[in-house]
């Protein structure tokens, strides 16, 4: 029995040194593009779910490794801060305006983003007073539109869905038209990057066409363990290490993170970077992901 018991705690010990071990530090993840549509190389980094974590003092350290991969545009999946009553967004404002002075950004709403501005009673103007702080820095921060970098070939398109897809223990169906009707459709001369918060609707960001999808909200399913797969479902993209948790309180979300091609088209799911509400990840670091986008035979 006391050995049984020492197991029991030992496993514990582990598992907390896990958690914490994971949710102090971040890996980078680094994905590389093609295409005839693209006129220059472009260095993408792309952040999500931040949920006012500090990679140390004021986030010394993740701006520290953005610097250094010294990207042309940083893209913000959402979720930089929480929907709290209360929560303070100061250290956000001072990270992102620090991190603006180098790189220019385009921010897109998460679903806390869009909680702090559909409720603004609720979460004492806060919605307000924070993206006004951003935008007078230059920030460009938007629910839905479509930003056109002419020199590169690249539209990044921002598509902000309705709470509604965002229910816990109901699936909503998600159309296609919908995000043509909400962003309008994707230019077919250009490589266009989507900005979509939840990948649950994976499948449906893929017909809509956009040739990489970004998304972020699962925070790699929180914890991580590896799953049988056969080598055929490796070679065909299935992915070794799953996330055990949903938002929508469902188990092994099918897109949870990484990259996955549908139907021609990619869709990267970034882990995020921070935790809100459960603190908690295992095997499972936050994630900072770049993306090198080349014209085809490029340098």
């Amino acid at each position: 029995m006391d050995i049984l018991i020492w197991f029991l705690i030992s496993v514990i010990i582990f598992f907390i040194w896990v958690i914490v071990f994971d949710t102090s530090r971040f890996t980078l993840s680094s994905y590389e593009f093609e295409s005839e549509k693209i006129k220059k190389n472009v260095r993408v980094v792309f952040l999500s779910d931040l949920h006012c974590k500090m990679y140390g003092e004021g986030g010394t350290f993740l701006l520290e490794k953005i610097k250094e991969l010294n990207p042309h545009l940083v893209l913000i999946g959402g979720d930089m801060i929480t929907a709290y009553p209360g929560r303070r967004t100061d250290k956000v404002e001072a990270f992102l305006k620090e991190l603006n002075k180098s790189f220019p950004m385009v921010y897109a709403f998460g679903n806390h983003e869009l909680r702090l501005k559909l409720y603004p009673d609720t979460y004492g103007g806060t919605w307000d007073k924070y993206t006004k702080s951003l935008s007078e820095a230059g920030i460009t921060i938007t629910e839905n539109g479509v930003f056109s970098l002419e020199d590169t070939g690249l539209n990044v398109i921002s598509f902000s869905a309705d709470r509604k897809y965002y229910k816990r223990m109901k699936d909503t169906t998600m159309d296609p038209s919908y995000i043509e009707e909400t962003v309008g459709k994707p230019d077919p001369a250009s490589y266009n990057i989507m900005l979509a918060h939840n990948p649950i609707y994976s499948e449906v960001y893929a017909e809509y066409g956009a040739d990489i999808t970004l998304c972020g909200h699962l925070h790699g399913g929180l914890v991580r363990i590896p799953v049988p797969v056969s080598r055929k479902k490796i070679e065909e993209g299935a992915h070794v290490m799953r996330g055990v948790f949903s938002p929508k309180l469902s188990l092994f979300p099918k897109y949870d993170a990484g990259k996955f091609d549908i139907k021609g088209h990619h869709v990267i799911i970034s882990r995020g970077l921070g935790t809100h509400s459960i603190p908690v990840r295992v095997f499972n670091p936050g994630e900072l992901v770049v993306i090198d986008l080349k014209p085809t035979g490029g340098v």
